[in-house]
């Protein structure tokens, strides 16, 4: 019986000890989902919304988008929970948003996957969302947390690269 009453309470403590990491420490955190990918990208969509349309630029060139793909990749991140930070991520001022979608081949031909980050608000530009469909990979919303994301450093890169 007290064996018993040991696992029960062994068992207890672990689903309570899983539910306190992903519900509070995951997201206290530091962590770049990004820095994980050793693959290069060979393409990168840039994609400026407005409420009214959008303007799209690409980059094909391999040096330009590995420069990007570096640049967010070195973000200092944390990330962040959806139901906690509404307001700063739904709530914003401005129309303007930005996109990124990078396109990798790994070293089989007939796989390729991206990562697109989007959710860039003109008015807070140190909240991203990442996602991507290769497997494992965690999809949810950034937070830059020392600095903000340098949207015209990124479009200059692709600017310049399609001249």
């Amino acid at each position: 019986m007290k064996k018993i009453k040991y696992l029960f309470t062994v068992l207890i403590l672990s689903v309570l000890l899983v539910n306190l990491y992903q519900n509070y420490i995951y997201y206290l955190i530091p962590y770049n989902p990004l820095e994980d990918i050793t693959d290069n990208p060979y393409s990168c969509h840039f994609t400026l919304n407005y409420s009214n349309g959008g303007i799209t630029n690409a980059s094909y060139n391999l040096n330009t988008n590995t420069l990007i793909f570096k640049y967010f990749s070195d973000l200092n991140l944390i990330p962040l929970k959806e139901e906690t930070n509404k307001e700063e991520i739904f709530e914003h001022e401005s129309d303007i948003n930005f996109s990124y979608r990078f396109r990798f081949r790994p070293p089989k031909p007939s796989t390729h996957y991206y990562i697109t980050i989007d959710e860039i608000w003109l008015d807070n530009l140190s909240v991203l969302f990442i996602r991507s469909n290769k497997p494992g990979f965690h999809d949810g919303y950034y937070k830059i947390i020392d600095s903000k994301f340098d949207y015209k450093y990124v479009n200059d890169l692709i600017n310049t690269s399609q001249k």
